[in-house]
């Protein structure tokens, strides 16, 4: 009996080692989702390690005699109007900009995935919150970002809950689409007959078969979470300077766009990079893990 589980084991494993190995293998065949995981690689080595490449005190320390420098040896993306080195200040900002986008992603997820499970498993749970989700869908999500930002201001923790608050309604609909879907299937109503615990059967048999599309779906709005972000930082509702969040950068760099343009585009060039290289990832995603979707 023993051997036999052992075996039963070692079956499924070769069979996850080769549908991954199928997953990695079209991944790599789609030359653009490759670009995009490489450019995305170094902006997270840069993440990781920012702290390394530039000391932190880089960010806010400055030398009047060198403000408004342009590119240079000494200042490769040029100083601002006080002499702070904005290489510094975009790569300790991508923490910021990168993990508002990352941390509202992954709290709508898991919320979104939660509600989205109770209503696929209960028909009056689905009704009443699907009610619900149609009052907030009518209220554009940028008014209530802004709305709540105004009432508890442009932190960064904040700012997480905002997006992740106005971002659980499109989670819902999308997750609960895919989940009505597998719970249909014979082996899911077989859990449920047996008595299978609701917490097990959502978590051992529906969302992993789901998995697939809620990963795609999460990872292209990664690059949306970003983009609001550094948008509402842009507008003055987000997060203030002197923090280095590309979206406060751009802001501050309105008044010196004739003067010093390079203050203007290089920031928007790293959020337009960083967004572009989730979006390529996403895309290869979604083909790698449904070959039918591939053009």
């Amino acid at each position: 009996m023993k051997g036999k589980n052992v075996y039963d084991n070692a079956k499924r494993n070769a069979g996850r080692n080769t549908r991954f190995m199928d997953i990695a293998r079209r991944f790599i065949r789609n030359r653009a989702a490759v670009i995009g995981a490489v450019i995305f690689s170094v902006i997270l080595f840069g993440i990781l390690f920012a702290d390394f490449i530039v000391p932190k005190e880089m960010v806010t320390a400055y030398k009047v005699s060198d403000k408004m420098m342009p590119p240079c040896k000494e200042h490769i993306f040029g100083t601002d109007n006080i002499g702070r080195d904005v290489f510094a200040r975009i790569l300790h900002g991508s923490r910021i900009t990168v993990g508002i986008g990352v941390g509202a992603t992954l709290g709508s997820l898991i919320i979104g995935a939660a509600i989205a499970s109770c209503c696929a498993l209960f028909k009056s749970v689905d009704f009443v919150v699907m009610r619900i989700i149609d009052v907030l869908t009518c209220v554009p999500s940028i008014l209530m970002a802004l709305v709540i930002l105004a009432a508890f201001g442009g932190s960064v923790p904040s700012m997480i809950f905002t997006l992740t608050f106005v971002s659980i309604p499109g989670f819902v609909i999308t997750i609960r689409s895919v989940l009505l879907r597998v719970v249909e299937q014979d082996y899911v109503k077989a859990a449920r007959l047996s008595g299978t615990p609701t917490v097990k059967l959502v978590l051992r048999h529906i969302i992993p078969n789901a998995m697939d599309e809620i990963i795609v779906d999460a990872t292209m709005t990664i690059a949306g979470m970003m983009m609001s972000a550094a948008g509402l930082s842009f507008i003055g509702m987000g997060v203030k300077p002197p923090s280095p969040e590309w979206g406060a950068m751009l802001n501050f760099a309105r008044d010196y766009f004739r003067t010093a343009p390079y203050l203007s585009i290089i920031p928007g060039a790293a959020i337009a990079i960083t967004a572009l290289s989730i979006n390529l990832i996403g895309d290869g995603l979604r083909d790698a893990l449904d070959p039918r979707s591939m053009r």
